[in-house]
């Protein structure tokens, strides 16, 4: 199989992460900057967005969540679902919707330098506060076990806020998803896929 994705792109760490705990290893993983439209990526993918994965058979899967669901369907154990899916999917979406919304500020920026203080910006960044104080609130735990959904999902979106918005004044303080992530990044699957730019050509 070969997976395509991006250092920065929280959706593709979001496959990337739930492939290594899978324990998916007989991967090509191919570095892709999607914003260069690449004829490969653009082959699996007419979106130009990652992650793709292509199966053996040719086939390519795209968007992060549809990747999981048929890694469940593939590989039921272990499951990313935990011992309660129902709360498990409905957690994963809070922080979902929260990695939408940062990644939405950070597309926009592309366009208008001054989205972030503009009305949609403004209702983007509330989502992402909102979402931060949820998970803060009820964080998910990480045994020693195969990470959920649901920690998969908090600790990419946390991850992706510090780096995508380090110094912004207006993200909230979360010390209890913070130690989740310090957490997480002793588990291989989180430390090898920590965003960070991509290399330059």
């Amino acid at each position: 199989m070969r997976l395509f994705y991006s250092t920065t792109s929280p959706y593709a760490r979001i496959a990337r992460v739930a492939l290594a705990e899978k324990g998916v290893a007989d991967l090509d993983r191919t570095l892709t900057d999607p914003w260069n439209d690449a004829p490969e990526l653009l082959a699996a993918n007419p979106s130009a967005r990652v992650p793709a994965l292509v199966l053996d058979s040719g086939l390519p899967l795209t968007e992060s969540l549809l990747i999981v669901l048929w890694l469940e369907t593939q590989r039921p154990q272990p499951s990313l679902l935990g011992a309660s899916p129902d709360r498990a999917i409905a957690r994963a979406g809070v922080a979902m919707g929260a990695i939408d919304a940062a990644a939405a500020i950070i597309i926009s920026r592309r366009i208008d330098p001054a989205f972030d203080e503009s009305p949609v910006g403004l209702r983007r960044r509330r989502s992402v506060v909102q979402a931060l104080q949820r998970l803060e609130a009820d964080p998910p735990t990480l045994g020693d076990g195969t990470a959920d959904l649901t920690t998969i999902t908090a600790v990419v979106l946390l991850d992706y806020i510090r780096f995508r918005f380090a110094t912004a004044p207006w993200v909230p303080a979360t010390p209890r998803l913070d130690a989740l992530a310090a957490r997480a990044r002793l588990r291989a699957s989180f430390a090898d896929t920590s965003p960070r730019e991509m290399p330059q050509p």
